[in-house]
């Protein structure tokens, strides 16, 4: 087993899920980022962090809230986070030493965000923060050697945001992204259906139809529990998946142009070896049925499902740390 520094955690601080490392073969935490807190008294106190506190959403009383404390990436809530940060550092860590915190971000945050973040996270306990991209992470947690001259293609479409990078020589050449990742899609589909059907549904019931369309094959009616706008009454409805399918295509069709906006930008000597290699794809939404297949036949180049696609950023930071004299210069 590969250990870390006994005082060092890695972090995939993400909009949807945060996964938490103290070595680089244990996962210690991977749930949902979302915190409740019973406001009570003048004072905030953690009822539930996690999966726990994403079941709760819509269902407290009025002096508690469930939190989402990062919106693309980027924090929504500092002193959410705050308490969700030094919540995580205390599952984490080993003994009574402060930890090394180590967090993989999306590339487009600006320096205000990753100040913000760098803060709550010393606040909440950490004696360093390393802040890491997430297109590196990515690629060494899928097994990338990022060090060798040969130009490597990273499509990371996770929750709150998709990313396109090409990295050589340890550094990012160019990048591009789009706020419309899994999130947004689940998103869409709530919208839809309030003002097409009339219906009111969950962000978490959206999710779980998103994950049950198959986007290349024919997907049968399914039911839904949910409240009818019309009457007020929650009512059983039937769900055409084929529409939502062609729904959702056209929002991932848009995902080509974030694409092509990266190899646009990249120098025709790295050309070669996007063409000869492709692109590795990771991130949650790699996992949606057909979304590879549709990117490869959009783009004409191959496409490389990832190992781990939801793992591959965490385990990418703590190897990082493990070696950060060998990176620091480069991220």
């Amino acid at each position: 087993m590969a250990i870390l520094n006994r005082s060092d955690i890695a972090i995939d601080l993400g909009t949807v899920n945060t996964i938490l490392r103290n070595d680089i073969d244990n996962v210690v935490f991977n749930e949902a980022t979302c915190i409740a807190l019973d406001c009570r008294f003048g004072s905030k106190r953690i009822v539930a962090v996690g999966n726990q506190a994403k079941k709760m959403l819509g269902r407290v009383p009025k002096d508690y809230l469930v939190i989402n404390p990062l919106l693309n990436g980027a924090i929504s809530d500092f002193e959410t986070t705050k308490i969700f940060m030094k919540n995580l550092i205390e599952k984490s860590k080993v003994g009574s030493l402060s930890p090394r915190v180590g967090i993989s971000i999306p590339q487009n945050l600006t320096q205000v965000e990753r100040y913000s973040l760098y803060e709550a996270t010393i606040l909440a306990g950490a004696k360093e923060v390393l802040l890491i991209e997430d297109p590196f992470s990515a690629s060494v947690g899928a097994g990338v050697d990022i060090s060798t001259p040969r130009g490597t293609m990273v499509i990371d479409a996770g929750g709150g945001v998709v990313e396109v990078s090409i990295i050589t020589l340890g550094g990012l050449v160019t990048s591009s992204y789009s706020k419309e990742a899994g999130d947004h899609l689940n998103s869409i589909l709530v919208e839809h259906f309030r003002h097409n059907k009339n219906i009111a549904i969950s962000k978490e019931i959206a999710e779980d139809i998103k994950r049950k369309i198959k986007l290349l094959e024919d997907n049968p009616p399914i039911n839904i529990s949910a409240k009818d706008l019309v009457s007020g009454l929650p009512a059983l409805f039937e769900v055409d998946m084929q529409e939502l399918r062609n729904l959702l295509l056209n929002e991932i069709l848009k995902i080509k142009q974030i694409v092509l906006e990266a190899i646009h930008n990249t120098p025709p000597q790295i050309a070669p070896d996007i063409i000869d290699d492709g692109a590795i794809l990771t991130g949650g939404m790699a996992l949606m049925s057909g979304f590879k297949e549709i990117l490869e036949e959009e783009l004409k180049m191959k496409i490389r499902l990832s190992p781990d696609p939801i793992l591959d950023i965490s385990k990418g930071a703590a190897l990082i740390m493990q070696s950060y004299e060998r990176y620091a210069q480069k991220l």
